[in-house]
C-alpha cells in the first residue's frame, strides 16, 4: 500500500511539473506572437496612413511679367534666358519697360500679372486697387550712394556745412536722404543743403561727371556709369549702410515683386514655383556675375554688359519673402508716409499688402 501511495505521489508530482512547464512555454509563445502582431499592426498603420497629396502645377500657365529696366529688373536675367531656351517651368511673357509709369496701368487693368517695381509704387498700387495688389518678395535693397568729386567726405557728419545735389525731388531719393540726414543729427536746410537743380538722374550725373558739382546722391547703375566718366569721383557714403545704422539693422528695401491678388490666389501653387525659380535666378545673378552681365545686356535691362558687370556688386540684389519682409518694409513705408502720404497712396498700407505664403 505504501508502495502504491509512493507511486501515485510520484505521478502527481510529475504531472505538476509538466503542467508548469507547459504554462511557461505557452506564455513565451504568446509573448512572441504579441510582438509580431504589434509589428504587423504598426506596418499596417504605416501602409494605410495617407501620404501628403502632391500639389499639381499647371506648367502651361502663362505668366505676364513686366520688368523695369535697371536694378529692379537685373535679377530676372537668368529666368528670362531660361524661358527663351524653353528651360523654365512656365511660358513666361516678359515685357521690359523704361519706367514705373508704364507698370501701374498694366497691373491695374490686368494686362500683366507680375511686375518688378519700386517699393513705394507697390503701396500706391495697393491703395489704388483697394488691396488687389500684393507684394510677393523683396528683390532690391538700397541703391543710393553719395558720390564726391574730391576726398573731403568720409562720413555723414562730414556733410555739415555742404550742399549736396539730389535728384527726383518729391520721390524716394529726397525722402530717404532727408530721413537719413535728420536721423544722423543734421538739419536739412540748416546744417546741410539739398539742392534739386539737376532733378533727373541723367542731368545730375552729367553735372558731377563734368565737375559742375562736387557732391551728388545718385542710384545704381547710374553711379557706376558716372564714376567711369571721371576718375576723380568716388563713393563717399553708402546710404544703405547708413539706413542700417539708424534703423538698428533693418535693410532698406527699394525694389519688390508685386502680383495681382486674384491671379496669385487662383494660381497659388504656380506662383510658389515662380518664386522658387525667381529666387534661383537672383542667386545665379549674384554668384555668376560675368555670365549674368551678358544676360542682363541681352535682355535689355542694362544697355551694356561691362556696365552691368561693374554695377552688380553695388546693386544689392536680394530675395526676401514671407514674414521676413514685413518689418523692414513697414519701416520704410512709415518713413515715406511721414515725408509725404501721397508717396504711399495716401495712407499706410496694412499688412494685407504682403503675400506671406512660404
Amino acid at each position: 500500500m505504501k508502495k502504491l501511495t509512493s507511486i501515485i505521489l510520484a505521478l502527481i508530482m510529475l504531472f505538476a511539473l509538466v503542467a508548469c512547464s507547459g504554462g511557461n512555454t505557452q506564455n513565451e509563445d504568446t509573448s512572441a506572437v504579441s510582438d509580431t502582431a504589434a509589428e504587423s499592426a504598426t506596418e499596417s498603420i504605416a501602409d494605410t496612413t495617407p501620404e501628403t497629396e502632391e500639389v499639381k502645377i499647371d506648367n502651361t500657365l502663362p505668366f505676364n511679367i513686366t520688368v523695369i529696366s535697371g536694378t529692379t529688373g537685373m535679377g530676372f536675367a537668368k529666368l528670362m534666358s531660361d524661358a527663351k531656351e524653353g528651360k523654365a517651368s512656365f511660358p513666361y511673357n516678359f515685357e521690359i519697360v523704361s519706367g514705373a509709369d508704364v507698370v501701374a496701368p498694366a497691373i491695374i487693368n490686368g494686362s500683366t500679372d507680375i511686375a518688378a517695381v519700386p517699393t513705394n509704387l507697390a503701396a500706391v498700387l495697393f491703395a489704388k486697387t483697394k488691396g488687389e495688389v500684393q507684394i510677393l518678395a523683396a528683390n532690391t535693397l538700397g541703391v543710393l550712394y553719395v558720390i564726391e568729386n574730391g576726398e573731403t567726405v568720409n562720413s555723414v557728419s562730414d556733410l555739415a556745412g555742404k550742399t549736396v545735389y539730389c535728384c527726383q525731388q518729391g520721390a524716394n531719393p529726397e525722402f530717404i536722404s532727408n530721413y537719413l540726414l535728420t536721423e544722423s543729427g543734421l538739419k536739412v536746410g540748416e546744417d546741410v543743403m539739398l539742392d534739386f537743380t539737376y532733378n533727373t538722374p541723367d542731368e545730375l550725373a552729367t553735372a558731377i561727371a563734368t565737375g559742375t558739382v562736387d557732391l551728388a546722391i545718385l542710384p545704381e547703375p547710374k553711379v557706376t556709369a558716372t564714376l567711369a566718366q571721371n576718375e576723380n569721383l568716388r563713393r563717399a557714403i553708402n546710404m544703405s549702410e547708413l539706413w542700417n545704422e539708424v534703423t538698428d539693422g533693418l535693410p532698406l528695401i527699394q525694389g519688390v515683386i508685386v502680383g495681382r491678388k486674384a491671379f496669385v490666389e487662383e494660381h497659388s501653387a504656380e506662383v510658389a514655383e515662380f518664386l522658387r525659380e525667381y529666387e534661383a535666378s537672383i542667386v545665379f545673378t549674384s554668384t555668376n556675375k560675368e555670365e549674368a552681365a551678358d544676360m542682363i545686356a541681352a535682355a535689355g535691362i542694362i544697355p551694356k554688359a561691362p556696365l552691368a558687370l561693374k554695377a552688380l556688386p553695388f546693386c544689392n540684389l536680394a530675395f526676401i519673402s514671407g514674414a521676413d519682409m514685413n518689418e523692414p518694409m513697414m519701416s520704410f513705408f512709415n518713413v515715406l508716409f511721414n515725408a509725404n502720404p501721397a508717396s504711399v497712396g495716401g495712407a499706410l498700407p496694412t499688412e494685407e499688402i504682403f503675400y506671406n505664403a512660404k
